[in-house]
């Protein structure tokens, strides 16, 4: 078992047992499996670890049908940087096609399933701007997903557009049927104006809701808010501060891009990080200062940003995270990279750590994840993470050459991008589908033996 503690570190035991109450949805026993539970205990066996549920705190459900395909068909003379070439070709299309309330209920679903069978249970998710098919993402998924309902209303297709008229309509009407699961989501400030913004900020403070963007994800997105479009803010994070985005507890995805003063407004306002390693990676963006992160102790969360990434697989997520950070972070770690796709992204989504640890008292749920090869009694719980769980090895001198380039200024389509695209593609082939069986409060939800 693996087992993350709130101080960010991970209990290891080599030999475990997991035990619920009479009424099977309440853990009664967690930890070895000795001489006194073999005496009264007659467990079914997992060849494989034990960990907590995980969860996601940064996805795009409209996305989950091209997740992988994000850049296809984008060529290399894309002077703005694949996000915003990308949104433009394939990702606004595919959100477009939810707009068709029975399409949204069939990739609804497919999301969900395909999410449970890695073991993902919950987290924060952008739908569209149409009311319609948020609706049917917050009917579908169970309480533990939040859903926003985007905004945008300016350098996008007119197709996809915020209905401003409905808009406090829209969102009284889902607030009340869904309360603080619903999330006001600002696409980010390309795609927003900032009266739509201000205005989505005051009906987040009337129905006491969460917000949610996107922030300094690529440079030439930097250069575009920063120059064209706000050249009197400042810097992107002034924007947001300016109309009041930061101060509802605001999931804040990438920052990448960032100056300390930006990460000191993020700090001051209370607000969190939603750190996607792949996106980031694939699309070329960089690699987030993950100590300058921690260092303020903002919290974070590793996610996934499907599309973006290929993989809903958060055991995919964190092996690119020990990746993109190898050699220039001291603090990511197998155990920190573990603790934030489970307590750590509790914190995040702002909720008790109910169903990201296993401690007595907790709900019975639990993942059982394949192992790579044979578990040693006295290993580290990082190296167990690493190597057991992952199948992790560092990368050559000419990967971490592309990972350092990537780190320093972005890369497009080239040599070095070439490269941890491959590298990647390896992680998901090795980690997707891995998990075996996934339980919720008692009850299986998730048997990869019932899919085959």
């Amino acid at each position: 078992m693996l087992n993350p503690r709130a101080d960010r570190s991970v209990e290891f035991i080599a030999d475990g047992v997991i035990v619920s109450d009479t009424t099977g949805t309440r853990i009664e026993y967690v930890g070895p499996y000795d001489a006194e539970a073999r005496s009264t205990l007659n467990p079914r066996q997992v060849d494989g670890l034990i960990l907590p549920p995980l969860t996601d705190c940064h996805i795009h459900i409209p996305q989950h049908p091209i997740r992988g395909r994000f850049t296809e068909g984008v060529g290399d003379d894309t002077p703005n940087g694949r996000l915003l070439a990308g949104l433009e070709r394939n990702v606004f299309p595919a959100e477009a096609h939810c707009d068709d309330a029975a399409v949204a209920e069939r990739v609804v679903w497919r999301f969900l399933q395909d999410t449970l069978a890695q073991g993902v249970v919950g987290g924060a998710a952008y739908m569209t701007v149409s009311p319609i098919a948020t609706r049917v993402a917050l009917e579908i998924l169970p309480p533990s997903w939040s859903v926003g309902l985007v905004l945008m209303n300016q350098n996008c297709p007119e197709y996809l557009r915020t209905d401003e008229f409905t808009l406090e309509h829209d969102v009284e009407s889902l607030a009340g049927d869904f309360g603080k699961r619903l999330i006001v989501t600002d696409r980010f400030a390309v795609a927003v104006s900032t009266s739509l913004r201000r205005k989505a900020v005051d009906l987040a403070r009337r129905f006491g809701l969460r917000t949610q963007t996107h922030l300094n994800e690529q440079l030439g997105e930097k250069a575009f808010v920063e120059r064209m479009l706000y050249p009197h803010a400042g810097t992107y994070t002034n924007v947001y501060t300016a109309d009041g985005l930061l101060d509802q507890a605001a999931i804040l995805a990438h920052c990448v891009r960032m100056g300390d003063a930006e990460f000191d407004q993020v700090k001051s306002a209370g607000a969190f990080i939603a750190h996607c390693p792949t996106s980031n990676a694939l699309l070329g963006s960089g690699v987030a200062p993950l100590d300058k992160i921690v260092e303020r102790n903002i919290p974070y969360a590793i996610c996934t940003d499907v599309g973006a990434s290929p993989t809903t697989s958060l055991l995919a997520e964190i092996a690119t995270f020990l990746r993109v950070h190898e050699g220039r972070s001291t603090v990511a770690t197998p155990s920190e990279a573990l603790f934030r796709v489970t307590l750590g992204a509790d914190v995040v989504m702002q909720r008790p750590p109910r169903s990201a640890s296993l401690a007595v008292g907790d709900p019975f749920s639990f993942i059982e994840v394949d192992t790579f090869g044979t578990v040693l009694p006295n290993a580290s719980a990082d190296s167990v993470i690493a190597a057991t769980l992952l199948g992790y090895a560092p990368a050559d001198a000419s990967l971490r050459q592309a990972y350092d380039k990537l780190a320093l200024a972005g890369l497009q389509l080239e040599p070095g991008l070439e490269a941890i695209e491959d590298d990647n593609a390896a992680v998901v082939s090795r980690l997707e589908g891995r998990v075996q069986r996934v339980t919720l409060s008692g009850q299986v939800v998730f048997d990869r033996n019932d899919e085959i």
